[in-house]
């Protein structure tokens, strides 16, 4: 293979765009939003659930995608700007821009607002009875302590839990290790969190309480913290690149076993939860870093390029906050209508009507927070900009 072949893109600016991520970003929230909109299905957990559902049932795993992109990102824009002055304030600014506005209004809606406006809702008043765990971005142990999503409304905020946690704390190691300790420390979490379900899991923890327990689900924040580390050495770049076929060969394969072995591919089925999350780490973290590559997966790239793919990137945090309060709204709303007014429509149609409006009305749901709330919030980054100065890597 050529020395060009084997050209990565260069290392950029902590504050540089790459399209290719906003795609990947794109196809995370698309599977999240298939996985959550074919979940009041009647047949989705059922022996009549026929393969399209099975498979569309597998889109939590966009979650684990999320997880390795924002460990890419987030450790990448640490390494380059750890050397900088106001390097926590910065950091830890722009973050909150970006989140915890939308986070919180989304809370204000949940919590005060739609509870007055739809009394005797169970979903809403469970979690309004629970709402410390939600106010404090500490919702992912509620769901641990629960064993499941069964008890209490609002899920989904479990993975914007552990991902605060993680952006509290990340920026503390890189600020004080070397880089190549940072590398130990990011394999060591990785090895932490599969040794610790493997433990658990044979001590009779719920394999629910696995997938939401910080210390238990670093998987994918551990790879992409891993990867920004070699993307920023050309040495080990090239020799990662090597082993990305195999990687992406060896993971897949691996996450087919479990499917065998388990029956299914549920979060909650044994093996599963033991093994699964690491090796869809390390799918995805194949993936991400061959679309990183300038003259691989040139299909792929074009694809994640694409203006659809870009658009469901960029509106991605707004599409997860409000996709599931959509669905769990028009799924009876669509079918009462159905009968009200006397359309004898087979389920199967019915239920693409639902999901159809569903991701519509997210989309625009969606466009209205970035336009008209996000983007002049994150305007307000000006004040925290990025300088960021290049390191040598550590030897």
């Amino acid at each position: 293979m050529s020395a060009e072949a084997n050209r990565v893109v260069p290392a950029a600016r902590a504050d540089a765009h790459f399209d290719q991520l906003d795609g990947l970003r794109g196809v995370a929230i698309l599977l999240v939003m298939c996985y959550h909109f074919i979940l009041p299905h009647e047949n989705v957990n059922g022996a009549n659930a026929g393969w399209i559902l099975q498979v569309l049932h597998a889109g939590w795993i966009g979650v684990d995608l999320f997880f390795v992109l924002s460990g890419f990102l987030i450790t990448g824009i640490l390494l380059e700007t750890r050397r900088n002055a106001h390097y926590f304030r910065n950091f830890l600014a722009r973050r909150f821009l970006r989140i915890w506005p939308l986070y919180y209004l989304s809370l204000v809606v949940l919590i005060i607002v739609l509870p007055r406006l739809l009394p005797g809702n169970d979903a809403l008043q469970s979690m309004q009875d629970k709402q410390w765990w939600f106010w404090l971005y500490s919702a992912n142990w509620l769901f641990a302590v629960e064993k499941g999503f069964q008890q209490t409304s609002g899920g989904y905020f479990w993975s914007l839990a552990v991902e605060e946690q993680f952006y509290l704390v990340w920026p503390l190691v890189v600020y004080y290790v070397s880089t190549n300790a940072l590398l130990r420390v990011s394999i060591g979490l990785l090895a932490m969190s599969l040794i610790g379900r493997i433990v658990l899991v044979h001590n009779g923890v719920a394999p629910n309480s696995l997938y939401t327990m910080s210390f238990t689900h670093l998987d994918g924040l551990a790879v992409g913290a891993c990867l920004a580390i070699w993307f920023r050495d050309p040495v080990a770049a090239a020799r990662l690149l090597r082993l990305v076929p195999a990687c992406l060969s060896a993971s897949f394969l691996g996450l087919l076993l479990l499917w065998f072995i388990d029956g299914n591919f549920f979060y909650w089925s044994k093996n599963v939860a033991t093994y699964g999350y690491t090796l869809l780490a390390m799918f995805f973290g194949a993936v991400l870093f061959q679309v990183m590559h300038e003259k691989r997966a040139v299909a792929l790239s074009r694809c994640l390029r694409s203006q659809f793919m870009r658009q469901c990137g960029k509106y991605s945090y707004a599409l997860y906050m409000v996709h599931v309060p959509v669905a769990s709204l028009l799924y009876p709303a669509i079918f009462q209508a159905l009968d009200k007014y006397g359309l004898n429509v087979n389920y199967e149609i019915g239920f693409l009507m639902f999901a159809f409006a569903a991701f519509a009305v997210s989309w625009l749901l969606s466009v209205a927070s970035w336009h008209l709330f996000e983007k002049h919030i994150l305007s307000l980054k000006r004040y925290f900009i990025y300088s960021p100065r290049a390191e040598a890597p550590s030897k």
